[in-house]
């Protein structure tokens, strides 16, 4: 084997070997990092709020702390919000399984006709991984000598009990954890903002004298580009879900305002995203028993909301500074979830996002913002597939 091609199968080992470290790493250290990663989010998000209040002649201390109480109040808003969808949908629950049991009826019915495969043999698939220890351990008790199940039965087994209180503790074990990660993370989010001069200073001085200027002017066009990403995704989600909101619920769908808020946070996710929110709407309006006017409501209030998101809402709100690419998007939310579940899943994109604008004003970084973006999507006539698509509907919405 040539030399060359050793030496770029040894390099190319040691970058997976290192990138695999370094995830097993981060996801080891969730617990530390991810409340670190919130915060860092959210204060950004939170600054110009801070700013407003220290230009109107608040200390910074005491702007910091209003900041965070506005944090708590936005997310306690919306938490009382999806709480009241969360009890009505759970009141439907029974009705929505009564309403589906026909519908599976038919599909097992279908399957039977075309595969040739019984009721009891498809019932049996789908339960066999969730009942296969129960079985077992039914099978096992069977073959129990009598004796030892006349013992077993005359003797009072509080089980169910036990179950109970431990569920119950388990539920009140994990809703204090994420109380004090919420409470560590407003913490954060308060130092951040006071102590936030002192971070850039610390980092300016890092760098060799002749270029600490050049470091500082880095660091501030990072910073803004990167607020008013965040901010503009933030303002364009909030947007997405009042405007889905309005439109599920003129089409008489049932829970619109959980549909409309996961929707709207699915479309962070590029062209995957809308698909799966409009799915989501779809499944909910057949199985809450919707007519076809409310399939046809929620196809037009999803066709609709995202042309606007398209042509109106993304370009004036969030702006053409920071495109992201699809695929490199997709894979780092699939790679977040990996690492840190949800929360990986919601902090990718905006992590994302900030490492681009990062890289794009970085000269020796600059090839990862340009694999980040969307720059050099184009085809062999410079457009890009998806935009010739957006330019035939919008000519044929003009004519």
């Amino acid at each position: 084997m040539p030399g060359n091609a050793k030496r770029i199968l040894f390099y190319f080992t040691l970058l997976i070997v290192c990138l695999y470290f370094f995830f097993l790493g981060l996801s080891k250290a969730k617990a530390f990092l991810a409340p670190l990663a919130v915060a860092a989010l959210l204060a950004m998000v939170i600054l110009p709020l801070a700013r407003w209040f220290e230009r109107k002649g608040v200390k910074r201390g005491w702007a910091a702390l209003f900041s965070d109480l506005a944090i708590v109040l936005f997310f306690g808003i919306l938490a009382g919000v999806l709480s009241f969808e969360a009890k009505s949908f759970a009141d439907d629950w029974p009705k929505i399984q009564r309403q589906l049991e026909p519908k599976v009826t038919q599909l097992q019915q279908f399957i039977y006709n075309k595969t040739g495969i019984p009721v009891a043999e498809q019932i049996e698939k789908v339960t066999e991984p969730v009942l296969g220890e129960s079985s077992s351990a039914a099978s096992a008790q069977v073959e129990q000598p009598a004796q030892g199940r006349q013992q077993t039965n005359t003797t009072p087994q509080p089980q169910e009990g036990s179950s109970m209180l431990f569920k119950a503790g388990s539920f009140i074990m994990k809703f204090l954890g994420f109380l004090a990660t919420a409470l560590l993370t407003l913490v954060y989010i308060f130092f951040f903002l006071l102590y936030r001069d002192k971070f850039t200073k610390s980092i300016v001085k890092l760098a060799p004298g002749e270029n600490q200027v050049k470091t500082k002017k880095i660091i501030t066009d990072s910073v803004r580009v990167s607020q008013n990403y965040l901010l503009g995704k933030l303002a364009l989600c909030i947007l997405i879900a009042i405007i889905y909101s309005i439109g599920l619920s003129i089409s008489g769908l049932k829970h619109a305002i959980i549909i409309a808020v996961l929707a709207s946070i699915l479309t962070l996710i590029p062209y995957l995203g809308n698909i799966i929110g409009f799915g989501l709407a779809l499944a909910m309006a057949l199985l809450s028993g919707g007519s076809t006017t409310t399939l046809i409501g929620v196809t037009l209030t999803f066709g609709i909301t995202q042309f606007l998101e398209t042509y109106t809402l993304e370009p004036y709100v969030v702006g053409g500074k920071v495109n992201l690419n699809p695929v490199i998007t997709i894979i780092v939310v699939v790679l977040g979830n990996a690492v840190w579940g949800v929360v990986g899943m919601l902090i990718a994109i905006p992590a994302l996002g900030i490492a681009k604008v990062i890289f794009d004003h970085i000269p020796a970084l600059n090839p990862l913002g340009y694999l980040f973006g969307q720059e050099g999507t184009e085809d062999g006539n410079g457009d890009d597939p998806l935009d010739k698509v957006k330019h035939w509907a919008r000519e044929k919405f003009k004519s």
